[in-house]
């Protein structure tokens, strides 16, 4: 026979009772516990097994390690101490929603993690909108931090019916601030937002003063330029007690502009006219055509910083690369390219529109002239496309510029230089930095358009020559990134401040880049595909951030890819769920 241990499931448990009925009968006892001048009688050794906190009291000289003398506990009723005591010779424990509060705070004081982790999990699995802000509370004061985590998340994820409780109207106005502000709040529509604002500021007589002054501070996380003109006009304005304040007027024509001026959004780049992620959209960086493996591709792609993945959308109708695009009011437009790589005789004028809200394309006017290696810009509601080449591989000095309301497009004043490859921004004005000129010599001059005057005129130049670069426009600057100077493929980077007619460096990207993509998102840059150093197309996506003027990589793009563009826009986020 072989030696075996041997174990009876039941042991533990049974000594656990048996020692559970010698404290009910008062037997071996040697600790005496007086809470609320009742005594109770337990064992020192059951009491050190399962709390630190006496396990520290019973091994040092203090006085209650005196046997004469009975335990004085002043911080827990005999409720409490009779659950904390069951627990302990148990491991059973009755929890209600009365009582859950001070069995947490005993556990706690006892340092009986076991006991406010099981209290954790209750609270957790009863959460519900009108307790939610009072167990935020109880985790935030006892140190659950897993606790708060969830609840945090179950506030924000149920924040309109959080909202309509009476727990909510008695928060402070700091932690309403933190729930305006955030992102991550769950609501339909701004409205929502505003409304259980209106709803705290209202909630309270007795603070009601206090309240009014935190009103001001309250309304600039609020975004008004996300909500219903009708809805401002019928219920925002006339709301006395928001009109009083002085910032409402500026939060208003902030909001108006936005929605009477939608070709200059992109001048109002801040965290009010960005799209909560629970609204239905969300911002994304989308790419479009290119070439792949030597083809030319119709494919539309997508890029969630938040996810840091990439998503396909609807292809366009036509294949094309070295394109414009650019985003026009709420649709994405392409225009122009070439059908077939390195083919003048594919050249295209044809131009479609890509809605974010249904996901499709669909063709408008096509240009006057065909263009490849041409780029694109909005300003002031009209876009513009400038330069390139023709089918016959002429680069062109003439621009054409497109209204949406008319679906016209319409010749303008030509340019000084004939350019192709060029980057073409408007911030202000029109700008078009750098290409390659009539005799194929990469430019670093820099002309820019007044559509007040129809003329044309020299700004400082480049740094750096660059044709095939990447030029966009982030918080008042242009960012030029990459390109060929004529010798070499480049990886440095500068950037424009038109208030001062002035370039200058920007830290050097990782890696060489020319014939790329390139968006801007929350004040980053970001640099998508194109080739390397070597000529070898890339899948890779690099972004600057302008406020922390450093590089990060990115989520590469599923596939190498060049002569491709960007932008970025919102994207209803029904279509690339995963």
């Amino acid at each position: 026979m072989e030696d075996q241990f041997c174990l009876e499931e039941n042991h533990s448990l049974s000594i656990l009772s048996a020692l559970n009925d010698f404290r009910q009968d008062k037997f071996l006892c040697d600790l005496v516990l007086l809470v609320q001048q009742k005594e109770m009688y337990c064992h020192r050794n059951v009491l050190a097994a399962g709390s630190p906190y006496f396990r520290g009291m019973f091994s040092t000289k203090m006085k209650e390690n005196m046997e004469s003398k009975p335990v004085i506990l002043n911080d827990v009723t005999v409720e409490i101490m009779n659950q904390i005591l069951d627990f302990l010779y148990t491991g059973q424990v009755l929890i209600t929603a009365e009582n859950v509060k001070e069995i947490v705070a005993a556990a706690n004081y006892f340092l009986m993690d076991n006991l406010k982790e099981t209290c954790c999990q209750y609270l957790k699995k009863n959460l519900k909108p009108s307790n939610c802000l009072g167990i935020e509370s109880i985790a935030e004061q006892f140190g659950c931090e897993e606790l708060k985590q969830s609840t945090h998340r179950y506030i924000l994820d149920n924040f309109v019916e959080v909202s309509h409780c009476k727990e909510f109207v008695l928060l402070c106005s700091e932690r309403i601030l933190e729930l305006l502000s955030n992102d991550d709040t769950n609501v339909e529509k701004e409205e929502q937002i505003y409304e259980a604002l209106l709803t705290w500021i209202k909630g309270s007589d007795k603070d009601h003063i206090e309240r009014v002054k935190d009103l001001e501070n309250l309304l600039y996380m609020v975004r008004f330029p996300l909500m219903s003109p009708y809805y401002i006009a019928d219920h925002v304005e006339k709301e006395e007690i928001v009109t009083s304040t002085s910032c409402c007027s500026s939060l208003l024509l902030e909001a108006k502009n936005y929605h009477l001026l939608p070709d200059r959004r992109h001048l109002l780049d801040n965290y009010r006219t960005r799209l909560r992620k629970s609204m239905g959209l969300v911002n994304v960086i989308i790419g479009a055509g290119g070439i792949e493996k030597g083809q030319v591709k119709h494919t539309t792609f997508c890029f969630l910083p938040q996810r840091n993945t990439w998503f396909y959308l609807t292809p366009m109708s036509t294949a094309r690369c070295r394109h414009g695009l650019a985003v026009m009011g709420e649709f994405v437009y392409a225009v122009g390219g070439q059908s077939r790589e390195g083919s003048a005789q594919s050249s295209l004028n044809n131009v479609e529109r890509y809605d974010p809200r249904t996901n499709t394309w669909a063709p408008v006017a096509p240009m006057l002239k065909k263009r490849s290696l041409l780029n694109v810009a909005v300003l002031d509601g009209t876009m513009y496309a400038v330069g390139g080449c023709d089918e016959n591989n002429v680069r062109q000095n003439t621009v054409e510029k497109y209204s949406p309301g008319t679906d016209t497009w319409t010749m303008i004043c030509p340019m000084a230089s004939t350019r192709s490859s060029a980057c073409v921004v408007g911030c202000y004005a029109l700008y078009v930095i750098g290409g390659v000129n009539f005799y194929g010599m990469s430019l670093n001059s820099v002309e820019k358009y007044d559509p007040s005057t129809d003329t044309w005129c020299e700004v400082s130049s480049l740094t750096n020559k660059r044709a095939s670069a990447c030029g966009a426009f982030s918080n008042g600057k242009i960012y030029v990134i990459g390109g060929w100077d004529g010798t070499s493929h480049l990886n440095s980077g500068e950037v424009f401040s038109p208030d001062v007619d002035e370039w200058n460096l920007i830290p050097h990207a990782n890696t060489a880049r020319w014939d790329a993509g390139i968006a801007v998102d929350d004040n980053k840059v970001y640099i998508v595909g194109g080739c390397d150093r070597n000529a070898l197309c890339t899948s890779e996506t690099e972004c600057f951030d302008c406020e922390k003027n450093e590089w990060s990589v990115v989520a590469s793009l599923p596939f190498a890819i060049h002569g491709l563009k960007c932008s970025s826009i919102p994207v209803a986020n029904k279509f690339f769920i995963k």
